[in-house]
Parts: C-alpha cells; sequence; structure tokens
C-alpha cells in the first residue's frame, strides 16, 4: 500500500442521496474491533455499526437480537448479507431459506425481505449505491 492509504479523500456527491459525503481513508478495518465498540445494548431494538463507504458502496454490520426483522425493501440499493455471527432463516421475495455464519445472500434493490433469528446476530451488508446513515433507504412492508 502507498502512502495514499494514510490519507483522507476530499468529499465527492453521493449518487444515491446527493449530499456531499467524506470517503473512508483506505485501510484495513478491525470489524470484531467495531463491532465491540458499538455493541448492542438490551435496550436497542438492533444497531447498525457503519465500517465504511466509498464512492458506490456501503459496509456496516447489523446487530440484532434473537426474534424476527420486520420485513422492508430498500428502493434504491441492493445488499448483500453476509452473515458473521447467529442462525436463523432469510426471506428474500418470498423465499425462506437457513442461514448460517458464513452464508450469503443477495437482495436486489425493491424485493421485500425480512428475517429471524434463533439468538442473536451480526450481518455483515455491503450495499450499492450507498446506504446513507443519516437518510436510510428503508420502507417496512409490514
Amino acid at each position: 500500500m502507498t502512502a495514499q492509504g494514510d490519507q483522507q479523500h476530499d468529499p465527492f456527491t453521493c449518487p444515491n442521496c446527493q449530499q456531499s459525503l467524506q470517503r473512508t481513508k483506505i485501510d484495513v478495518v478491525d470489524v470484531a474491533a467495531a463491532v465491540e465498540a458499538d455493541k448492542l445494548q438490551p435496550t436497542d431494538a438492533f444497531k447498525r455499526t457503519y465500517i465504511g463507504h466509498g464512492k458506490m458502496s456501503s459496509v456496516f454490520v447489523f446487530q440484532g437480537h434473537a426474534g424476527p426483522f420486520r420485513r422492508h425493501v430498500h428502493v434504491s440499493h441492493d445488499e448483500i448479507g453476509y452473515v458473521l455471527a447467529g442462525s436463523g432463516s432469510v426471506t428474500v421475495g418470498g423465499v425462506t431459506r437457513p442461514v448460517k455464519p458464513g452464508d450469503v445472500w443477495i437482495i436486489p434493490a425493491n424485493v421485500p425481505h425480512g428475517a429471524e433469528f434463533g439468538d442473536p446476530c451480526q450481518v455483515m451488508f455491503v450495499s450499492s449505491p450507498i446506504d446513507d446513515p443519516d437518510n436510510q433507504d428503508r420502507v417496512w412492508v409490514e
């Protein structure tokens, strides 16, 4: 990696929300440490720990308690989920499948999806375009 990896990049206009955003620096992130520093509390419904974003995609870790997560859609971005911890089931577009650590699923924009985990879960999501934490692209279906 060059010295460029140690510099912050200039702001850019998000193609999704049209806001001026700072890009994260080119870096390697210790995801477990980031989640531990932003740990899900018993009083939290769920938690999203933002890891970073580039020009066209973002990464966050969803932390949830055991139980269901309501069906919803994302109007303007796709998501890819990767289970870090926990097991349960994910429903995407009416198809329900079991998931466990190491499993991946793809959620196209505008496709209803939800989940139910039997134990507390951590799921890393990659969103493209960016899922802006201040203007979340989520519409509840039920």
